[in-house]
């Protein structure tokens, strides 16, 4: 589990305005990897969809105007990510050809709005994960993030096969008690893998 403690809502927007790097580093790791799955489903590109998003969040430890809440944050930065994707588009000359694949605004809404829904689903799947006794979780990346065999994991941590295998289970256990309390449907574990390849 992660050892860093996580602030109440008060504390952490009152750190944030005094350009509190514990505080920033909170909300990054809360909405880094949902935001750079977000921006790739626009521009489907990984690479410059971790660029968008990072200089994203250059600009809002830039503010002075910090949002007051954790959704507030949460708008501002879907906001952000979404403006910047499409002038990427723009600038590269793709805006219109991505923008006719799109029957109308209502749809090209909905798109955004799915897309959205996806990025917070996956960032509920990284907080379980996080959440998980550290050989679980270690186990569960390099399984689903790094695509490893479960003998090249038992060679790299010096443990047996089975020893995988069972905490692999533990942790795909765990993690379906964790997510169906947070209303997710026991499929999202089998969207593990793609969920992470949208990170790297």
């Amino acid at each position: 589990m992660n050892n860093r403690t996580e602030l109440t809502d008060h504390k952490l927007f009152t750190l944030l305005k005094g350009k509190n790097m514990a505080a920033f580093d909170q909300i990054f790791e809360k909405f880094y990897r949902p935001l750079c799955f977000f921006a790739s489903r626009i521009i489907q590109d990984n690479l410059d969809a971790q660029d968008i998003v990072q200089d994203v969040f250059v600009k809002f430890w830039q503010k002075d105007n910090i949002p007051d809440s954790v959704d507030a944050i949460r708008a501002y930065l879907y906001v952000s990510v979404k403006n910047s994707c499409f002038n990427h588009l723009e600038k590269n000359n793709v805006k219109f050809k991505h923008q006719q694949t799109l029957v109308n605004a209502d749809i090209e809404e909905a798109t955004i709005l799915n897309n959205i829904i996806q990025a917070e689903v996956l960032r509920q799947v990284f907080a379980a994960v996080d959440t998980l006794p550290e050989q679980c979780r270690k186990i569960i990346r390099m399984t689903f993030e790094d695509g490893k065999k479960a003998k090249e994991i038992a060679c790299e941590l010096g443990v047996t096969v089975s020893t995988v295998n069972n905490q692999k289970m533990r942790g795909l256990s765990l993690l379906k008690t964790r997510l169906a309390d947070e209303g997710l449907a026991l499929g999202t574990l089998l969207l593990l893998p793609c969920l992470f390849n949208h990170v790297k």
